[in-house]
């Protein structure tokens, strides 16, 4: 396998996984119901961020080899901060520490007449970051998320240096 096949098919991983893992969170969101809580919004952007460079190093992979490594690089770096949120965010749901002050705390509503107080506090639906919504083989999505972003991101970087370490570390 050549450098150029390998650095296609690292985009191409790296573009569609976390593609299908913001396919699966939408999924689990508006055909399961499991609303995401404040924690598990933010581990989304860095995905888009990926899908975005991996496909900009597919486009620049013919002409332009290195512009397409630093958009692999930039998606590993994407997956690494996914990681990290997801991380924090397991952390949260296992009670390793506290999660943030948006993370399922007290609703401030403005309103100003007690009806209307009570029916919001009725309808209002708060989904805590410290609860799983949904565990597979005993991971949350958080979790799994954070196992996976880790990977690719380590995928990203390995295919970002394909070709350019070739005999630079023998004696």
């Amino acid at each position: 396998m050549t450098v150029r096949q390998r650095l296609r098919l690292v985009a191409l991983v790296v573009a569609a996984v976390p593609a299908a893992m913001l396919g699966f969170a939408y999924f689990a969101e508006y055909q399961m119901g499991l609303l995401p809580c404040i924690l598990c919004l933010y581990q989304r952007p860095p995905h888009f961020v990926a899908v975005a460079a991996a496909l900009l190093a597919l486009a620049f992979l013919s002409g332009h080899k290195g512009l397409a490594r630093a958009f692999l690089g930039i998606s590993g770096v994407a997956l690494l901060t996914g990681a990290a949120i997801a991380v924090f965010h397991a952390g949260v749901e296992w009670k390793f520490w506290p999660g943030l002050a948006e993370c399922g705390g007290a609703v401030q509503p403005i309103a100003t007449d007690v009806g209307d107080l009570m029916s919001g506090m009725e309808t209002a639906k708060i989904v805590r970051c410290d609860e799983a919504a949904w565990v597979f083989w005993g991971l949350s999505m958080a979790g799994w998320n954070a196992v996976i972003s880790g990977l690719l991101a380590l995928f990203a970087f390995w295919g970002m240096v394909q070709g350019q370490l070739k005999g630079r570390f023998r004696a």
